[in-house]
């Protein structure tokens, strides 16, 4: 394997990292388990030695310890609660993750490899701004041969449902602006209230790729973590992991008896290679913070509920349709009394009897926006909006403070 595809670099790059990284050590002292550091740094030292081609026996009893010590971590890990756990817990875990992975490579389980890279990501923490792990599962990913022949691409898919506003007491829709200059973009940001952008992002490289066909030819055998239920508000809502080309033929390519969603994910921190498809708006060079950059994908039919955000919203619909319902951040739109749903309304304004048990809500105004490719929406901050895909949609988010 080594020698078929550019990966030492990587490996050697992870491998090193790992080998010399002093946080590692002193968590093993701080949290008292030498027995495990022991298997760590035995299995540590011969997965090195398999990358340097100095030992090619004991692969398959250094795959049993790294499953012996990830069932360990995984144990605490889950022990009380997650923010209390000590986060180098879930730094070992990403660790014998990717020596696992390099393990699997080397007998040619690309398929397991990048399941165990995908885990790492999901579960684990990084140490630093190491992008290995990444790296060795798009490497890895190059490798396995996707069977497409079966996949029938639909001729609907980006069709647009049109589904009916529901009532609303009183409407405005969204204006819309031709590729503004960054001064016509701040006069526009000064009036507080949305605006649609056309023709910023239509040089993306995302606008021609992106599709449930390339997403499955290129990125099918990663692992991403998927909503399953029609709302996060809902009793029943639930997550699982999906490889992506199980997801999209599941939920995507075919009518399944679950809605299913990749809602609110920083993508491009787990599959990399997507992050070289968009390019940062010069818009954003406004805020002196860190961009938070979501991913949402899913079929035709996914809600957000009414909520608002703790941030501004440069939204960017690049695949689908998508409806939003704004309404002002000054609007009391009754939020949820518990402190995890303090940001998402009560009202629930597709009902028609939304009115009954919520009288003020004909006193308020709803701002509409229908997002298609290409189209750029500015939520205000704290500006409540609830969002309906109208089609299969993949959209960006990217969030700033101002």
């Amino acid at each position: 394997m080594f020698e078929s595809v550019p990966t030492n670099e990587v490996l050697n790059t992870g491998l090193k990292f790992y080998s010399t990284c002093k946080a590692i050590q002193e968590g093993f002292c701080r949290c008292y388990c030498k027995k495990s550091g022991d298997i760590y740094h035995d299995i540590l030292a011969g997965t090195n030695q398999v990358v340097a081609h100095l030992e090619e026996k004991g692969i398959r009893d250094r795959i049993f310890k790294c499953d012996i010590l990830l069932d360990s971590i995984w144990e605490t890990i889950n022990v009380g609660h997650w923010k209390d756990v000590d986060i180098f817990w879930r730094q070992l875990y990403r660790s014998v993750c990717f020596i696992k992975s390099v393990n699997l490579a080397h007998c040619g389980k690309y398929s397991d490899a990048i399941l165990s890279c995908d885990m790492g990501l999901i579960m684990g923490a990084p140490l630093g701004d190491e992008l290995f792990v990444q790296e060795l599962a798009d490497i890895l990913c190059q490798l396995v041969n996707n069977d497409l022949q079966e996949i029938e691409m639909k001729n609907d898919l980006v069709k647009k449902t049109e589904v009916p506003l529901p009532h609303l007491p009183s409407l405005v829709n969204v204006s819309s602006v031709d590729a503004p200059t960054l001064e016509k973009f701040l006069d526009l940001l000064k009036s507080g209230t949305p605006f649609i952008m056309k023709n910023v992002i239509n040089h993306w490289p995302a606008m021609k790729k992106w599709s449930p066909l390339y997403l499955i030819r290129y990125f099918g055998e990663r692992t991403i973590p998927i909503e399953i239920g029609s709302s996060y508000t809902s009793d029943v809502w639930s997550q699982k992991l999906l490889k992506l080309k199980d997801f999209i033929s599941s939920h995507i390519l075919s009518q399944a008896d679950e809605v299913a969603y990749l809602a609110q994910y920083e993508l491009f921190n787990h599959i990399t290679k997507l992050k070289d498809d968009i390019i940062p708006l010069d818009y954003l060079a406004i805020s002196d913070n860190e961009i938070v950059t979501n991913c949402w994908f899913g079929p035709a039919g996914t809600v957000s509920p009414l909520h608002h955000d703790h941030y501004e919203n440069l939204f960017c619909q690049v695949y689908g349709y998508k409806r939003f319902i704004m309404f002002s951040r000054h609007d009391n739109m009754h939020p949820h009394q518990h402190h995890l749903l303090e940001n998402t309304s009560q009202m629930d304004i597709e009902s028609p009897d939304v009115s009954d048990k919520f009288p003020d809500y004909k006193d308020k105004t709803a701002w509409v926006a229908d997002l298609g490719p290409g189209d750029v929406l500015y939520v205000p901050l704290h500006w409540w909006h609830h969002v309906r895909s109208l089609s299969v949609s993949f959209s960006v988010s990217m969030w700033w403070k101002n």
